[in-house]
């Protein structure tokens, strides 16, 4: 029953769930090095994160997607066998599902903060009439929750491209 299974097929999900992970993780890293840019005004330290943040986490984002392709690529120099897609065809189906639940977990959760942090970047904005800090932090939520809400209901078809 079990010998129609490729035996790379626990690597590639070890892969898929790193990629999984890390996609989103280097996503919200760049997003925070943005805002962080609004947020550090003349602090050294902060504008140091902030650029380390976004030049590294879409470098990041780019070797978790490519790299697995990458290491195959030059590693594995033999011929794929002809019952070495079966084990994909089969994995692709379970991770279709997976990653559905988990998307929908992520969206279910984060559509609620966004809306709260959509008000409290309004009543920043409001509260600050004289306070260009607080003005910048206000227009930031005000302009980024929109942006990282169109980014969580283009994200799957954004990662489709990126690795397919």
């Amino acid at each position: 029953m079990l010998d129609h299974i490729d035996a790379t097929e626990p690597l590639l999900i070890g892969v898929y769930y790193i990629q999984l992970i890390f996609i989103f993780i280097c996503g919200v890293g760049f997003l925070f090095g943005i805002f962080m840019f609004i947020y550090a005004f003349k602090n050294p330290h902060k504008r140091r994160l902030a650029y380390v943040l976004t030049v590294f986490m879409p470098l990041g984002l780019l070797l978790v997607i490519h790299g697995p392709v990458v290491i195959l690529y030059y590693v594995f120099k033999q011929p794929a066998t002809p019952d070495a897609e079966l084990g994909l065809m089969l994995f692709v189906p379970t991770l279709e599902t997976a990653g559905a639940n988990i998307y929908e977990g992520i969206v279910r959760v984060t559509q609620p903060l966004l809306v709260t942090v959509f008000i409290i970047g309004v009543v920043v904005l409001h509260h600050a009439s004289r306070i260009p800090g607080r003005k910048r932090i206000g227009y930031g939520i005000f302009l980024g929750v929109p942006l990282l809400w169109c980014l969580m209901k283009v994200g799957p078809d954004i990662i489709k491209i990126l690795t397919s």
